[in-house]
């Protein structure tokens, strides 16, 4: 079982919040869910070893502790896996554990915490805060908690928010003599090489502005620090025949997102502009996203979701998506279940690979949710080295969480 950080990093959070709660009374919070999950690969694994069902439960909590003037709050947030199978999946993270102070103009933050940047639907260049959280969900959307100190000053003029990231999480994967989705490469996350010599303990920093002018709402970030996607670099030493290394190189990347809101129609664009190993690159994405209200005069709302994914690289990318169309439908019933449907496809505009996604979710009564999630690599074409590796690797994944 893999915990991600030492258990000093609650005691010491709650002995400050102990320290400060005598000077005000506070209100406390009590939430989270547990979840049982099943996920079925219909296809063979790369070996025998690899299973077709695979059975977990996770659970969050969140401990939220409010001043009544509304100043002060500590919040705790610990998440927790076990699966039967996938050992490098079973594990622990604190999602959020963080003192916050606001007065005013000023918002300060310490502790750790998740941030999101972003607008485009396939994905989010600009958000580079938090380290992934590979073995929860591979489409990238799950993230660790981040250790960080986080200053906010809101005007008329916009929100400048800096931050100090001194501690670097390690991304995981999938164990690859039990673990789904994988292409049977062992990545040897504990030799990760790092560029810096301060390693894991590297001063990352980041600064963002945020403004709405009318119907745009942007962003423009800047972040100095370690990589959060690692390079895999493959290394003599083999465990069941290929091992990889993880390199985390350092990084100066400066980043935009803009979305403009015009009745039913969203315009959104993110881009990059980042230097690594003395090397400058540019990625964007791009589109549209349309939405007809009442659709058929259903009471519910359809959307259309159409981007583009560019990487100046092309093939020689590390990363996916680098010459990619998205198209997406977004359906909600707008019923008192919050039923939701999302069905996307992205094609691979040089290598001609298609992948499929579906994802749907519906509350039962008060306090359950079901959701359902199914990812096929419907082609792999000649040159899409990712696509290949996961052609036999589609899965189906169901969820029932129970809220309090």
């Amino acid at each position: 079982m893999r915990f991600s950080l030492r258990p000093v990093a609650i005691s010491g959070f709650v002995s400050v919040a102990l320290w400060i709660s005598p000077t005000a009374a506070m209100d406390i919070e009590v939430s989270g869910y547990v979840e049982p999950e099943w996920r079925h690969f219909p296809n063979d694994g790369p070996t025998a070893e690899h299973e077709s069902e695979f059975g977990s439960f996770a659970g969050e909590l969140e401990l939220a502790f409010y001043s009544q003037s509304g100043d002060h709050a500590f919040i705790i947030k610990p998440f927790g896996r076990w699966d039967a199978h996938d050992h490098e999946r079973t594990h622990a993270d604190l999602r959020e554990a963080k003192y916050q102070y606001v007065n005013g103009d000023w918002e300060i933050i310490a502790g750790i915490d998740k941030v999101f940047w972003g607008v485009t639907e396939f994905q989010h260049l600009v958000d580079i805060i938090n380290q992934t959280d590979n073995v929860e969900s591979a489409d990238g959307e799950q993230k660790l908690g981040q250790p960080m100190i986080r200053v906010s000053l809101a005007r008329e003029w916009g929100t400048l928010t800096g931050f100090y990231l001194p501690y670097f999480r390690l991304r995981q994967f999938p164990d690859p003599i039990t673990g789904r989705p994988t292409a049977g490469i062992k990545v040897r996350d504990e030799k990760a090489i790092f560029e810096s010599d301060h390693e894991r303990f590297n001063p990352d920093a980041a600064l963002r502005y945020t403004h709405s002018l009318d119907v745009f709402d942007f962003g423009v970030s800047y972040f100095k620090g370690t990589a959060r996607t690692p390079v895999l670099a493959f290394t003599a030493e083999t465990y069941d025949g290929v091992s990889v290394v993880p390199r985390y190189d350092l990084i100066t990347q400066a980043g935009l997102d803009v979305q403009a809101t015009l009745g039913p129609w969203l315009l959104k664009f993110e881009g990059t502009r980042r230097e690594q190993q003395n090397n400058w690159n540019t990625r964007a994405t791009g589109g549209v996203e349309y939405t007809l209200y009442n659709f058929f005069d259903t009471g519910t709302d359809l959307g259309v979701v159409a981007e583009y994914m560019y990487d100046a690289r092309g093939l020689a990318s590390p990363q996916p998506l680098n010459d990619d169309f998205g198209l997406g439908l977004r359906w909600t019933a707008n019923d008192t279940q919050s039923t939701a449907f999302l069905l996307g496809g992205i094609y691979d505009l040089e290598t001609d690979s298609t992948a499929l996604s579906l994802e749907a979710e519906r509350r039962l009564g008060a306090s359950f949710k079901a959701q359902l999630e199914v990812r096929i690599q419907e082609t792999a074409g000649t040159g899409d080295t990712l696509a290949n590796a996961l052609i036999d690797e589609d899965m189906v994944r169901f969820r029932i969480a129970y809220y309090f």
